[in-house]
């Protein structure tokens, strides 16, 4: 996110809390060193999930962990959304099919470990 941006996130959250920020841009540069780098329109989903789910003071670490479980729903729905079926003719030969298996499970091992 650039800083209006960030600024946006932070006005959200204000309006929730009334939290005073200062003159000078001091919370907001806080807020840019904080959360900066998460994609906008997560970081926005995020204030509004805390909102729902929690009476805690809304912190940088709070916008951080909710948008790490949007983007894990999100990896799932769109792994879950491909289909993992492998057109071809069926077998019944088990060397075959074990060969097969340990291929699909290795692909998927491959794939989780480049998401964590």
């Amino acid at each position: 996110m650039n800083a209006q941006q960030v600024a946006a996130v932070l006005a959200k959250i204000q309006l929730g809390d009334n939290r005073e920020t200062d003159a000078a841009g001091l919370v907001l540069a806080e807020w840019v060193d904080s959360i900066g780098d998460l994609d906008f329109e997560w970081a926005i989903e995020a204030v509004r999930m805390h909102r729902r789910t929690s009476t805690a003071y809304l912190m940088p670490a709070h916008v951080r962990e909710n948008v790490r479980l949007i983007q894990a729903r999100h990896e799932r729905a769109v792994r879950v959304s491909q289909p993992r079926v492998v057109e071809g003719p069926n077998t019944f030969d088990r060397a075959e099919f074990e060969r097969l298996t340990a291929v699909a499970v290795a692909e998927h091992r491959a794939g989780r470990e480049v998401t964590s």
